[in-house]
């Protein structure tokens, strides 16, 4: 009987030690964001989740000028927006910083709302988008400044 208790609390230890691993890496806790070539996204939400853990939106990308943007982010962004070719027609997923901020915008948008995103890129797989910063259709510049996830000086 001893054998068998022991055997369900390595179990259990074991297991909530691999979901930990998962949750950091998921979170960004370990991951390490590109802030060289910050990512200019700008299009179509075509999917918007504001749940816990982050705000989600999923963005349909329309466009691949870069506008002249003032982010005034030079703590976050290391290096001059991209527009990524690969980017163009496609859906991407963007990530949001869990806060009130971002949360509060289920009031703003919806599905079919044009968005600006500025979104940098995890170096670490599943290479995430996040962002911090965001322009809504009626120009409002959406923009937390504190944050949660290092940024680097390109990916190793």
């Amino acid at each position: 009987m001893l054998k068998f208790s022991r055997l369900i609390w390595l179990g259990t230890v074991g297991s909530l030690l691999a979901l930990t691993g998962i949750v950091q890496a998921h979170h960004g806790v370990t991951g390490k964001y590109d802030a060289s070539s910050p990512i200019m996204l700008h299009g179509t939400i075509t999917a918007a989740t504001f749940a816990p853990p982050h705000p989600v939106f999923t963005v349909r990308v329309e466009s691949g000028e870069i506008p002249d943007l003032k982010l005034g982010r030079p703590e976050e962004y290391f290096g001059p927006l991209t527009a990524r070719a690969d980017d163009l027609g496609t859906e991407r997923d963007i990530e949001l910083s869990p806060v009130r901020l971002f949360y509060d915008l289920a009031d703003k948008l919806s599905v079919g709302d044009r968005v600006t995103i500025v979104a940098l890129r995890n170096c670490l797989a599943p290479h995430q988008l996040r962002s911090t910063w965001l322009r809504l259709s009626t120009g409002e510049v959406v923009s937390y400044t504190g944050d949660w996830a290092p940024g680097v000086d390109g990916c190793n």
